[in-house]
């Protein structure tokens, strides 16, 4: 509990992000008949099942419910649960006016060449959770979710990216309404950073990039249609797709929310104390530097070493922490002179707990011998190096509640074999700072 109530002390300044790397291309497999004519109209005219699309042509005579619109039925059952927030119909199926949308072309990249991108998020950083209302703020809304948008039976669910000084660095709405996927990834005051540019995207005005793929995204022998748009307007980066079987809804969904960039807006978060969150439904994410007496408050400390057991002219040099879906662990270095010590305490999560190396041992294994004889050696200075023991890096494995095990990794240049089990022992017990 200590990591929710304390985080926030511990973040330092944000680095640099990296530079987008690598390339690739991807498979071709060709389907035409997507692109939609780039036009401003004065409404968008649904009909039950599914929006009206314009796709390069004009209709054949005037309609007669232009100026009105209902909101399309929802085919696919509204979840109740299992989502942070499920949007409901407003309209309740009435017919209602829409405001003026610009709808654009999204050219088939299937196939075309695309330089793939990566960054790091800055030291310091962590992610949280959005609730429901933070959910609506984001998108402009007061009291729900903006229904311009037209994301009606969608189930959402959000998270925000700080960077190391608190500030909100990347913002993530994910909905999903039977096999359609939304998401919206909003980049405050930035541009937004693509993971893949394709070379046969589309400028469509000043801000504003588009394209289409059709492939079986998600392996299971069926293609979906993929609709993706990003731009930034100077203070808002944003990057939108659509992922699903309708090629006729998925453009739409696109463009109006390029259409509503403007109204997002990351004014409504600031980041936590610890104590807003349901920890049973969310979790803090994130990495930063600790002082040492911040990495002994931490849950993982039960299983590092008391620091007394180190000869006193070691000296503390620095301790990490780092918490996501993946891993969990802590991390501690000193050193003296050319010697140094750093242990790892890592959480193995279930998917992890089979991987096993020859320099695993358990904490009863640990004695001066087993450690001389099975990871150390001396080393004298006529060798081109400082005299005295070497250690080749070694895990003990802790059993916890009987399942997955904490994995204590130590690196240790310095300390003699009887130094070294006593440093290592010491770990059985509580122990102060002062």
């Amino acid at each position: 509990m200590n990591r929710y109530r304390n985080y926030m002390s511990r973040v330092t300044a944000p680095a640099e992000l990296a530079d987008k790397v690598l390339a690739g291309e991807k498979t071709r497999r060709p389907h035409s008949g997507l692109a939609l004519g780039a036009l401003a109209a004065c409404c968008l005219v649904a009909a039950v099942g599914g929006w009206q699309l314009w796709q390069g042509r004009a209709p054949a005579e005037a309609d007669p419910t232009a100026g009105v619109a209902a909101t399309p039925a929802v085919t696919q059952p509204v979840q109740e649960s299992g989502h942070t927030l499920t949007v409901a119909d407003p309209w309740e199926g009435q017919m209602h006016s829409f405001p003026c949308v610009t709808t654009y072309e999204f050219p088939d990249c299937t196939g075309s060449q695309a330089l793939a991108g990566d960054y790091a998020y800055p030291e310091g950083w962590f992610m949280e959770r959005l609730s429901a209302q933070e959910i609506i703020s984001v998108l402009g809304g007061t009291d729900e979710v903006p229904w311009v948008l037209n994301w009606t039976g969608f189930g959402l669910d959000g998270q925000v990216i700080y960077d190391g000084e608190g500030n909100p660095l990347r913002i993530d709405i994910v909905g999903q309404r039977g096999e359609e996927t939304l998401r919206l990834a909003l980049w405050p005051g930035r541009e937004p950073f693509i993971d893949l540019i394709y070379a046969d995207a589309a400028a469509q005005s000043a801000n504003v990039t588009t394209y289409s793929l059709y492939y079986d995204r998600d392996g299971d022998g069926d293609k979906e249609y993929l609709y993706h748009a990003h731009c930034f307007d100077g203070t808002m980066g944003m990057e939108m797709e659509y992922t699903g079987p309708d090629q006729d809804m998925g453009p739409v969904l696109v463009s109006l929310a390029v259409g509503q960039q403007g109204n997002f807006t990351a004014d409504c978060l600031t980041a936590s104390d610890g104590q807003h969150m349901d920890l049973a439904t969310g979790r803090l994410y994130g990495s930063g530097a600790l002082t040492l007496g911040e990495a002994y408050q931490e849950e993982l400390a039960a299983y590092l070493p008391d620091p007394a057991a180190l000869p006193e002219d070691f000296t503390f040099e620095s301790a990490h922490w780092r918490f996501d879906e993946m891993e969990d662990w802590l991390s501690v270095l000193w050193y003296r002179g050319y010697d140094t010590v750093s242990v790892k305490a890592a959480l193995l999560l279930a998917n992890h707990t089979d991987v096993q190396l020859d320099t695993d041992v358990l904490p009863d294994e640990i004695t001066p011998q087993a450690l001389e004889q099975r990871f150390g050696r001396y080393v004298d200075d006529d060798q081109g190096d400082t005299p005295g023991w070497r250690y080749e890096s070694f895990t003990v494995h802790y059993v916890r509640n009987g399942e997955p095990t904490v994995a204590v990794t130590y690196n240790i240049k310095g300390l003699d074999p009887e130094q070294a089990a006593a440093f290592v022992n010491s770990c059985q017990g509580e122990w102060s700072l002062d």
